[in-house]
Protein backbone atom coordinates (compact mmCIF):
# COMPACT_ATOMS: atom_id res chain seq x y z
CA UNK A 1 0.00 0.00 0.00
CA UNK A 2 1.13 3.22 -1.04
CA UNK A 3 0.78 6.36 1.60
CA UNK A 4 0.99 10.32 -0.04
CA UNK A 5 0.38 13.29 2.19
CA UNK A 6 -2.82 15.61 1.85
CA UNK A 7 -2.19 19.20 2.72
CA UNK A 8 -5.32 20.59 3.15
CA UNK A 9 -4.27 23.93 5.44
CA UNK A 10 -1.25 26.07 4.85
CA UNK A 11 -1.57 26.73 8.16
CA UNK A 12 2.15 25.46 9.82
CA UNK A 13 3.00 25.55 13.77
CA UNK A 14 6.01 25.85 15.13
CA UNK A 15 7.14 28.24 12.28
CA UNK A 16 7.42 31.59 11.05
CA UNK A 17 8.15 30.81 7.62
CA UNK A 18 6.16 32.14 4.54
CA UNK A 19 3.44 29.25 4.10
CA UNK A 20 4.16 28.46 0.44
CA UNK A 21 8.11 27.96 1.76
CA UNK A 22 6.58 25.94 4.59
CA UNK A 23 4.30 23.48 1.46
CA UNK A 24 7.11 23.12 -0.50
CA UNK A 25 9.35 22.17 2.84
CA UNK A 26 6.96 19.71 4.08
CA UNK A 27 6.16 18.24 0.40
CA UNK A 28 10.34 17.54 0.16
CA UNK A 29 10.14 16.12 3.64
CA UNK A 30 7.37 13.40 3.03
CA UNK A 31 8.88 12.57 -0.69
CA UNK A 32 12.55 11.87 1.17
CA UNK A 33 10.52 9.33 3.52
CA UNK A 34 9.11 7.39 0.96
CA UNK A 35 5.44 9.29 -0.01
CA UNK A 36 4.18 8.44 -3.48
CA UNK A 37 1.55 11.16 -3.63
CA UNK A 38 1.12 14.85 -2.56
CA UNK A 39 -2.57 16.97 -2.70
CA UNK A 40 -3.87 20.06 -1.80
CA UNK A 41 -7.85 21.41 -2.19
CA UNK A 42 -9.01 22.94 -5.03
CA UNK A 43 -11.13 25.69 -2.71
CA UNK A 44 -11.61 29.43 -2.32
CA UNK A 45 -11.19 30.02 1.56
CA UNK A 46 -10.26 27.00 3.66
CA UNK A 47 -13.13 24.87 5.39
CA UNK A 48 -14.26 25.38 8.14
CA UNK A 49 -14.08 21.66 9.80
CA UNK A 50 -10.30 22.21 8.75
CA UNK A 51 -9.35 25.76 9.95
CA UNK A 52 -10.63 29.09 9.94
CA UNK A 53 -12.19 31.16 6.59
CA UNK A 54 -9.78 33.92 7.56
CA UNK A 55 -6.44 31.76 7.34
CA UNK A 56 -4.22 31.78 4.68
CA UNK A 57 -5.03 29.90 1.40
CA UNK A 58 -4.09 29.75 -2.19
CA UNK A 59 -4.71 28.44 -5.23
CA UNK A 60 -4.31 24.87 -5.96
CA UNK A 61 -3.23 25.21 -9.75
CA UNK A 62 -1.15 27.97 -8.96
CA UNK A 63 0.37 26.16 -5.85
CA UNK A 64 1.26 22.76 -7.28
CA UNK A 65 3.47 23.97 -9.83
CA UNK A 66 5.35 25.39 -7.40
CA UNK A 67 5.24 22.18 -5.71
CA UNK A 68 6.36 20.14 -9.23
CA UNK A 69 9.79 22.00 -9.48
CA UNK A 70 10.46 21.32 -5.99
CA UNK A 71 9.73 18.05 -6.11
CA UNK A 72 11.13 14.85 -8.28
CA UNK A 73 9.23 11.53 -7.69
CA UNK A 74 5.86 12.31 -6.04
CA UNK A 75 2.61 12.39 -7.96
CA UNK A 76 0.17 15.60 -7.96
CA UNK A 77 -2.90 16.54 -7.92
CA UNK A 78 -5.92 18.86 -6.71
CA UNK A 79 -8.27 16.35 -4.02
CA UNK A 80 -10.10 17.56 -5.69
CA UNK A 81 -11.33 19.81 -8.59
CA UNK A 82 -14.68 21.33 -8.41
CA UNK A 83 -15.87 21.67 -12.35
CA UNK A 84 -17.35 24.87 -11.66
CA UNK A 85 -14.77 27.19 -10.95
CA UNK A 86 -12.95 26.78 -14.04
CA UNK A 87 -13.57 26.68 -17.83
CA UNK A 88 -13.47 22.92 -18.28
CA UNK A 89 -11.52 23.29 -21.48
CA UNK A 90 -8.85 26.12 -20.09
CA UNK A 91 -8.38 23.27 -16.95
CA UNK A 92 -7.33 20.75 -19.21
CA UNK A 93 -4.89 23.11 -20.38
CA UNK A 94 -3.92 23.93 -17.09
CA UNK A 95 -3.48 20.01 -15.95
CA UNK A 96 -1.56 19.87 -19.40
CA UNK A 97 1.36 22.17 -17.97
CA UNK A 98 1.10 20.47 -14.71
CA UNK A 99 1.79 17.16 -16.24
CA UNK A 100 4.97 18.84 -18.21
CA UNK A 101 6.05 21.25 -14.95
CA UNK A 102 6.02 17.54 -13.27
CA UNK A 103 7.86 15.48 -15.45
CA UNK A 104 4.84 13.15 -16.00
CA UNK A 105 3.58 13.37 -12.18
CA UNK A 106 0.06 14.81 -12.59
CA UNK A 107 -3.22 12.97 -11.59
CA UNK A 108 -6.60 14.85 -12.42
CA UNK A 109 -8.25 14.65 -9.32
CA UNK A 110 -12.17 16.02 -9.49
CA UNK A 111 -15.08 15.73 -7.91
CA UNK A 112 -18.68 17.27 -8.00
CA UNK A 113 -18.02 20.21 -5.90
CA UNK A 114 -19.93 20.77 -2.48
CA UNK A 115 -19.17 23.61 -0.83
CA UNK A 116 -22.27 26.12 -1.45
CA UNK A 117 -20.93 29.23 0.78
CA UNK A 118 -17.87 29.23 -1.81
CA UNK A 119 -19.83 29.31 -4.96
CA UNK A 120 -21.98 31.95 -3.43
CA UNK A 121 -19.14 34.02 -2.26
CA UNK A 122 -18.00 33.70 -5.66
CA UNK A 123 -20.84 34.59 -7.44
CA UNK A 124 -20.81 30.80 -9.23
CA UNK A 125 -24.27 28.87 -9.35
CA UNK A 126 -24.78 26.35 -7.64
CA UNK A 127 -26.74 23.84 -9.26
CA UNK A 128 -28.55 20.05 -7.44
CA UNK A 129 -26.05 17.38 -6.93
CA UNK A 130 -27.27 15.63 -10.20
CA UNK A 131 -26.16 18.50 -12.43
CA UNK A 132 -23.24 19.01 -10.42
CA UNK A 133 -22.31 15.29 -10.97
CA UNK A 134 -23.52 15.46 -14.87
CA UNK A 135 -20.61 18.44 -15.32
CA UNK A 136 -18.26 15.92 -13.35
CA UNK A 137 -18.61 13.63 -16.18
CA UNK A 138 -18.99 16.23 -18.97
CA UNK A 139 -15.55 17.85 -17.71
CA UNK A 140 -13.51 14.51 -17.36
CA UNK A 141 -14.70 13.72 -20.89
CA UNK A 142 -14.00 16.89 -22.53
CA UNK A 143 -10.21 16.63 -20.71
CA UNK A 144 -9.55 13.37 -22.08
CA UNK A 145 -10.74 14.18 -25.60
CA UNK A 146 -8.47 17.37 -25.14
CA UNK A 147 -5.59 15.04 -24.47
CA UNK A 148 -6.06 12.28 -26.77
CA UNK A 149 -7.16 14.13 -30.44
CA UNK A 150 -5.38 15.60 -32.98
CA UNK A 151 -5.52 19.44 -32.62
CA UNK A 152 -7.75 21.02 -33.70
CA UNK A 153 -10.84 19.40 -31.63
CA UNK A 154 -13.76 19.80 -31.61
CA UNK A 155 -16.04 17.85 -29.29
CA UNK A 156 -19.59 18.56 -28.01
CA UNK A 157 -21.24 17.42 -24.36
CA UNK A 158 -24.26 17.78 -22.65
CA UNK A 159 -23.16 21.13 -21.12
CA UNK A 160 -19.89 22.11 -22.88
CA UNK A 161 -18.85 22.61 -26.18
CA UNK A 162 -15.18 23.18 -28.21
CA UNK A 163 -14.78 24.17 -31.76
CA UNK A 164 -11.11 24.11 -32.93
CA UNK A 165 -9.11 23.93 -30.13
CA UNK A 166 -5.84 23.65 -30.10
CA UNK A 167 -3.94 22.03 -27.47
CA UNK A 168 -0.21 20.89 -27.71
CA UNK A 169 2.03 19.88 -26.92
CA UNK A 170 0.00 16.84 -25.22
CA UNK A 171 0.53 15.39 -22.24
CA UNK A 172 3.75 13.92 -21.47
CA UNK A 173 2.11 10.99 -19.82
CA UNK A 174 0.38 8.29 -22.67
CA UNK A 175 -2.09 8.18 -23.15
CA UNK A 176 -2.96 10.95 -20.61
CA UNK A 177 -2.85 11.85 -16.60
CA UNK A 178 -4.87 9.80 -14.58
CA UNK A 179 -8.51 10.49 -13.27
CA UNK A 180 -9.08 10.26 -9.86
CA UNK A 181 -12.90 11.00 -8.60
CA UNK A 182 -13.54 11.89 -4.89
CA UNK A 183 -16.96 11.32 -2.65
CA UNK A 184 -18.60 8.55 -2.12
CA UNK A 185 -22.21 9.11 -2.91
CA UNK A 186 -23.69 5.70 -3.67
CA UNK A 187 -26.39 6.99 -6.58
CA UNK A 188 -24.39 9.60 -8.53
CA UNK A 189 -20.91 9.85 -7.68
CA UNK A 190 -19.67 5.93 -7.53
CA UNK A 191 -21.86 5.72 -10.63
CA UNK A 192 -19.33 8.02 -12.55
CA UNK A 193 -16.18 6.36 -10.74
CA UNK A 194 -17.61 3.16 -12.47
CA UNK A 195 -18.21 4.56 -15.83
CA UNK A 196 -14.91 7.30 -15.88
CA UNK A 197 -12.44 7.11 -13.37
CA UNK A 198 -9.30 5.32 -13.26
CA UNK A 199 -9.13 5.84 -9.24
CA UNK A 200 -11.38 6.65 -6.44
CA UNK A 201 -11.43 8.38 -3.38
CA UNK A 202 -13.11 8.15 -0.23
CA UNK A 203 -12.23 11.40 1.85
CA UNK A 204 -12.53 9.87 5.39
CA UNK A 205 -14.42 6.56 6.70
CA UNK A 206 -13.57 3.97 8.51
CA UNK A 207 -12.56 0.65 7.65
CA UNK A 208 -16.09 -0.65 7.93
CA UNK A 209 -17.36 2.61 5.48
CA UNK A 210 -14.94 1.65 2.79
CA UNK A 211 -15.89 -1.82 2.97
CA UNK A 212 -19.40 -0.87 2.17
CA UNK A 213 -18.88 1.89 -0.13
CA UNK A 214 -16.48 -0.45 -2.13
CA UNK A 215 -19.34 -3.07 -2.56
CA UNK A 216 -21.66 -0.40 -3.71
CA UNK A 217 -18.56 0.40 -6.65
CA UNK A 218 -18.40 -3.18 -7.40
CA UNK A 219 -21.81 -3.47 -7.84
CA UNK A 220 -22.15 -0.19 -10.69
CA UNK A 221 -18.75 -1.27 -12.16
CA UNK A 222 -21.04 -4.51 -13.27
CA UNK A 223 -23.72 -2.36 -14.99
CA UNK A 224 -21.41 -0.32 -16.67
CA UNK A 225 -19.09 -3.35 -17.55
CA UNK A 226 -15.90 -2.95 -15.56
CA UNK A 227 -13.42 -4.52 -14.19
CA UNK A 228 -14.08 -3.46 -10.80
CA UNK A 229 -9.81 -4.17 -10.12
CA UNK A 230 -9.22 -1.89 -12.45
CA UNK A 231 -9.88 1.12 -10.81
CA UNK A 232 -7.55 1.51 -7.98
CA UNK A 233 -8.74 2.93 -4.62
CA UNK A 234 -7.79 5.28 -2.52
CA UNK A 235 -8.69 7.21 0.86
CA UNK A 236 -8.62 10.17 2.79
CA UNK A 237 -7.45 9.87 6.44
CA UNK A 238 -7.15 12.52 9.02
CA UNK A 239 -4.51 11.79 11.73
CA UNK A 240 -2.99 12.68 15.05
CA UNK A 241 -0.73 10.72 17.04
CA UNK A 242 0.52 10.43 20.31
CA UNK A 243 2.16 7.40 22.62
CA UNK A 244 -1.10 7.41 24.31
CA UNK A 245 -4.89 7.04 23.26
CA UNK A 246 -5.61 9.30 25.33
CA UNK A 247 -3.23 12.03 24.55
CA UNK A 248 -4.20 11.43 21.04
CA UNK A 249 -7.62 12.12 21.46
CA UNK A 250 -6.90 15.23 23.71
CA UNK A 251 -4.89 16.82 21.11
CA UNK A 252 -7.38 15.82 18.56
CA UNK A 253 -9.55 18.08 20.25
CA UNK A 254 -6.99 20.43 21.09
CA UNK A 255 -6.86 21.09 17.41
CA UNK A 256 -10.21 20.70 16.25
CA UNK A 257 -10.56 23.97 18.68
CA UNK A 258 -8.42 25.95 16.43
CA UNK A 259 -10.97 25.51 13.85
CA UNK A 260 -14.96 26.46 12.96
CA UNK A 261 -16.45 22.70 13.46
CA UNK A 262 -16.33 21.03 16.55
CA UNK A 263 -14.90 17.55 16.62
CA UNK A 264 -17.02 14.19 16.32
CA UNK A 265 -17.45 12.32 19.66
CA UNK A 266 -14.82 9.67 20.63
CA UNK A 267 -17.15 7.20 20.39
CA UNK A 268 -17.55 8.12 16.82
CA UNK A 269 -14.76 7.32 14.01
CA UNK A 270 -12.30 9.83 14.29
CA UNK A 271 -9.79 8.55 11.68
CA UNK A 272 -6.50 7.01 12.23
CA UNK A 273 -6.15 8.74 16.23
CA UNK A 274 -4.02 7.15 18.69
CA UNK A 275 -1.05 5.38 19.04
CA UNK A 276 1.73 4.78 16.01
CA UNK A 277 0.71 1.37 16.58
CA UNK A 278 -2.80 1.67 16.38
CA UNK A 279 -2.56 4.06 12.91
CA UNK A 280 -0.53 1.75 12.03
CA UNK A 281 -3.20 -1.37 12.66
CA UNK A 282 -5.87 1.05 10.98
CA UNK A 283 -3.55 1.25 7.86
CA UNK A 284 -3.45 -2.62 8.03
CA UNK A 285 -6.92 -3.09 7.81
CA UNK A 286 -7.47 -0.60 5.03
CA UNK A 287 -4.62 -2.23 2.99
CA UNK A 288 -6.40 -5.59 3.65
CA UNK A 289 -9.64 -4.60 2.20
CA UNK A 290 -7.99 -3.54 -0.99
CA UNK A 291 -6.91 0.19 -0.14
CA UNK A 292 -4.18 0.78 -2.72
CA UNK A 293 -3.15 4.47 -0.79
CA UNK A 294 -4.00 6.00 2.30
CA UNK A 295 -3.54 9.98 1.83
CA UNK A 296 -2.43 11.33 5.48
CA UNK A 297 -3.81 14.54 6.34
CA UNK A 298 -2.44 15.57 9.83
CA UNK A 299 -4.95 17.71 11.57
CA UNK A 300 -3.86 21.29 11.40
CA UNK A 301 -0.32 19.81 9.78
CA UNK A 302 0.39 18.80 13.67
CA UNK A 303 4.18 18.36 13.76
CA UNK A 304 4.13 15.64 16.58
CA UNK A 305 1.99 13.76 13.83
CA UNK A 306 3.86 14.19 11.19
CA UNK A 307 6.87 13.21 13.01
CA UNK A 308 5.35 10.46 14.19
CA UNK A 309 3.95 9.15 10.77
CA UNK A 310 7.29 9.32 9.32
CA UNK A 311 9.81 8.17 12.37
CA UNK A 312 7.50 5.28 13.76
CA UNK A 313 4.36 4.51 11.67
CA UNK A 314 6.18 4.60 8.28
CA UNK A 315 9.27 2.23 9.28
CA UNK A 316 6.39 -0.03 10.48
CA UNK A 317 4.83 -0.52 7.36
CA UNK A 318 7.96 -1.79 5.06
Amino acid sequence: MRLGYHNASFHYPGTDADPVDSAVALARRVEAAGFGWFSVMDHLWQLPFVGERDEPFFDAYTMLPALARETETMELSALVTSPHYRNPAVLGRILTTLDHLSGGRAVFGVGAGWFEEEYDGYDIPFPDAETRVSHLADTVRLVRAMWTAESPIDFETDSHAVEELYLEPKPVQGPHPEVLVGGGGEQLTLKAVADLADRWNLPGGSPETFAHKSEVLAGHCETFGREFDDIERTVLQTAVVRETTDAAHEAYERLRSETAVAPPPRDEYRGLVGTPAEVTETLAQFANLGAEMVMLRAERNDPETIDALLDEVVPALR
